[in-house]
């Protein structure tokens, strides 16, 4: 038990760093970011969020359910495109398509976020 008292000033220190060192706040707001792997899991919720917070998102989904699922929880600006990651003829054609649909003035501050699933075997 004695080890309680020091590990929870510890704590208590380490809460109160974080809460006085000032983070940087980024404006998100109209920025733009292309997605992947939003189908479910990381790329979902990552999707999901940035459109909360008003980001311009592009999410890609690998099936239309996956699409439609997306659109149900999001604002009508998140846009959803069917694309398999692992065809580049589908990716060509997502590329345009983001292509067209940001303004001429945003087109340098596109970001992109990969998600995808990993299979363990054995």
């Amino acid at each position: 038990m004695s080890w309680f008292i020091p590990v929870l000033i510890g704590l208590l220190a380490i809460f109160l760093v974080m809460k006085l060192i000032p983070r940087a706040k980024v404006d998100v707001k109209g920025k733009y970011v292309l997605i992947t792997g939003c189908d479910s899991g990381f790329g979902r919720e990552t999707a999901i969020k940035l459109d909360e917070m008003g980001v311009c998102v592009m999410a890609t989904c690998l099936t239309k359910e996956g699409e439609q699922s997306l659109k149900s929880v999001t604002s009508d600006k998140l846009k959803t495109f069917q694309m398999d990651v692992t065809n580049s003829q589908q990716i060509n054609d997502v590329y345009k398509e983001v292509k067209k649909g940001i303004p001429c003035d945003q087109g340098e501050s596109i970001e992109a976020l990969h998600f995808s699933y990993s299979t363990r075997f054995g």
